[in-house]
């Protein structure tokens, strides 16, 4: 006996439907970035370079992980490290700065929570502890589409 077209059809349909139930619609809204950092004594930043997506939510945990206190420093998209560097009046500075983790002690970890810019490029974060970018501890977000 051979099979009527109309279950042939309905079959199809429904393995249609079926296939695009599982697969395929939107992807799932990513959360937030979860980031660690380290600072060391080396006057390092470990790791040096982070990626984020423009706008995205970012939870950055930064430890230092050497003895002496360290910093970390995110500058917004217009400053220009040098210039912060050269500032010697704080309120200056947190006018530079998207992220600021004052000097903590060796061991010690904060995190702190921002959005990352809208503007797709690299951004400059130091340690902001006098001398300690001047040695390198400097590093880049870079921030895509």
């Amino acid at each position: 006996m051979k099979p009527k077209p109309i279950f042939s059809i309905t079959t199809l349909f429904i393995a249609f439907f079926l296939l695009a139930a599982c697969g395929g619609g939107s992807p799932p809204e990513s959360g937030p970035a979860e980031l660690t950092v380290t600072g060391t004594d080396d006057f390092k930043f470990e790791p040096a370079e982070l990626t984020v997506k423009a706008g995205q939510e970012v939870v950055l945990t930064y430890k230092n992980g050497g003895a002496v206190e360290h910093s970390f420093n995110l500058l917004k998209p217009d400053a220009v490290l040098e210039h912060v560097l050269e500032e010697t009046e704080e309120e200056h500075i947190d006018e530079e700065l998207l992220v600021d983790i004052h000097e903590i002690e060796g061991g010690a970890s904060e995190t702190a929570t921002f959005t990352a810019p809208t503007e797709p490029g690299e951004y400059t974060f130091a340690c902001l502890v006098p001398g300690h970018a001047q040695a390198g501890e400097v590093g880049t977000l870079k921030v895509v589409p």
